[in-house]
């Protein structure tokens, strides 16, 4: 009995150390890195909404709290699934957005949203053409275009606003 045990308990290790080898470090990178980043632009968004000086800002920042959160969610029921952390640490909010307020936040979170949403799809990108895992490929492939509308949205805050973005 207790031989037949121990052949389960090292049947189960062997189990999760050979999913762990099979597990491709694009797929495990992109999940983590993804999670972080939906937690960081909800977060952002939450003080966008209530530190904002422009309609604009304020609505970008609910629209960002709303996509990411429904974002992460489908993330993080796809990797649970999959057996994929999205555990983040706890981040505090950015100081160029927690100590300012009015206009010169509304600048730095747009200046701020561009640079995270040109990073974020790059991100997305390579998980869409390298992640092994074909279903976290296919919510990188998913959730393209809506960062891409992100980009454009927000480029055109910027734009309205006259900062010189890149």
């Amino acid at each position: 009995m207790k031989k037949h045990a121990l052949l389960m308990i090292l049947g189960a290790l062997f189990a999760q150390l050979s999913f762990a080898q099979t597990t491709d470090t694009v797929t495990v990178n992109f999940v983590k890195n993804a999670a972080m980043g939906n937690t960081m632009e909800v977060k952002a968004g939450q003080l966008a909404a209530k530190k904002g000086k422009s309609a604009s800002v304020k609505a970008y920042g609910l629209r960002m709290i709303k996509d990411h959160t429904l974002a992460n969610a489908e993330l993080k029921k796809i990797a649970l699934k999959k057996g994929y952390s999205t555990a983040v640490p706890a981040m505090p909010a950015d100081p160029m957005l927690a100590n300012t307020t009015g206009t010169e936040f509304d600048k730095n979170y747009i200046t701020m949203m561009v640079a995270d949403h040109k990073k974020t799809i790059a991100l997305f990108e390579r998980a869409s053409t390298n992640a092994k895992d074909a279903d976290v490929k296919a919510f990188a492939v998913k959730t393209l275009p809506k960062l891409r509308q992100h980009l454009a949205s927000v480029q055109s805050i910027a734009a309205n606003m006259n900062l010189s973005v890149q």
